[in-house]
């Protein structure tokens, strides 16, 4: 076990994204007991329309999604900023498109400037095979995400590239999941987190 290395002042959200069936709430909630800071399950977030809808089978769409994405990002950022336990929050969000992640950021700005301070972003992003999504989608029990569902978020899902990429000097992570355990998984997250965290001046 990694002892935690990302706190600091600097109010950071770590986002655990990806497609149903990648593992994001197993995986944000050992990354939120890791950091000893606040988990929100982005799921649990959703209005009673979008459950709905997802219940049957119907794809949500873009603008069914940036209500929610709203209410996401004002509460984790919300929670990062109050946390005095190193100003972290942990969510989960599928933050499938790019254009979602970019959403997210621009409304922690707004939240951020209200709160006179600055909020960053570490987005993990999760995936996997078709075949290993559906397998594991199929083996839930009593979640409203249906099998015909995880077609629809696997084909429009954007892994984080090129800029995107920490390494690249962006914000994200693209984490393939096949044949780890979640153990594995979280390590190299958290090691890749730690050397990348933004630092105080």
């Amino acid at each position: 076990m990694h002892q935690a290395r990302i706190h600091n002042s600097m109010p950071t959200v770590i986002v655990v994204g990806g497609p149903a069936g990648t593992g994001k709430t197993t995986i944000a909630e050992l990354l939120s007991k890791h950091y000893e800071c606040p988990f929100l399950e982005g799921d649990s977030l959703h209005p009673q329309a979008n459950v709905d809808k997802m219940s049957q089978g119907i794809a949500l769409t873009d603008d069914d999604r940036w209500g929610w994405l709203q209410t996401l990002t004002e509460q984790a950022s919300s929670k990062a900023i109050s946390n005095p336990n190193g100003h972290l929050c942990v969510v989960s969000c599928s933050m499938l498109k790019k254009m979602y992640r970019d959403y997210i950021k621009q409304t922690a700005e707004r939240v951020a400037t209200d709160a006179k301070t600055t909020v960053h972003f570490r987005f993990v992003f999760l995936h996997t095979t078709y075949e290993e999504l559906l397998r594991r989608v199929n083996g839930r029990q009593g979640h409203y995400m249906k099998l015909d569902m995880v077609h629809s978020q696997y084909e429009i899902m954007q892994i984080p590239e090129g800029a995107e990429l920490l390494k690249n000097g962006g914000e994200a992570l693209e984490v393939d999941t096949t044949d780890k355990d979640p153990e594995r998984i979280y390590n190299e997250i958290v090691v890749d987190l730690d050397k990348s965290h933004p630092q105080d001046d």
